[in-house]
């Protein structure tokens, strides 16, 4: 374990900060070539080359503005699966009056990290995956669905039990235990 304890939700927060830098800096450069599009265009405004190039500096600020965009969807759904995290600690925190241990944010080799790693008093270990996704939860064909209505959907991120077992896999031979657990987690937020 490091030095300093990681808390529930740590990493992606910082994803959240990374992502929502990133969307403001599409955004600025996305103002800056419009108005440098703008200002082409008012000198060749009656050139064929300058026409293309404003068309293409047009295209090009488009395109910037709507990776800002992408990147603030991205940073809002980080953000929730942080809350999410945070909330999932916040249920399990009476474990560690009896005595269990608790490790966030894990970093594994594959997996990236482990959300919550759970050592019990007699000796059992438990991986969490924790994720916020809205629709119900549905196990069909040996695999974690979601479902809207009449439509069932795979997980963007894929095979979300295949994930944490393979978390867990690599948790064992990180902490030597005999064997770990795998738990997806799935919290319900409101908004």
């Amino acid at each position: 374990m490091s030095s300093r304890t990681k808390q529930p939700g740590e990493q992606i927060r910082k994803l959240v900060k990374e992502r929502r830098q990133s969307a403001m800096l599409s955004y600025a450069f996305a103002v800056l070539v419009l108005m440098g599009t703008i200002l082409l265009f008012s000198i060749f405004s009656t050139s064929f080359v300058g026409m293309l190039l404003s068309l293409g500096a047009l295209v090009g600020s488009y395109y910037l503005f709507r990776n800002g965009q992408y990147l603030m969807k991205r940073a809002g759904d980080a953000q929730r699966g942080a809350t999410a995290e945070t909330e999932v600690a916040i249920l399990l925190r009476p474990l560690e009056h009896r005595g269990w241990q608790l490790e966030y944010n894990l970093r594994i080799r594959r997996w990236g990290d482990a959300d919550v790693v759970l050592h019990s008093p007699q000796g059992n270990w438990y991986v969490v995956d924790v994720k916020s996704h809205s629709g119900t939860k549905v196990y069909e064909s040996g695999r974690l669905r979601k479902r809207y209505g009449r439509n069932t959907f795979d997980f963007n991120e894929g095979d979300l039990i295949g994930k944490v077992k393979g978390q867990a896999t690599e948790v064992k031979y990180l902490k030597s235990a005999r064997w770990v657990t795998a738990l997806p987690g799935q919290t319900h937020l409101i908004y």
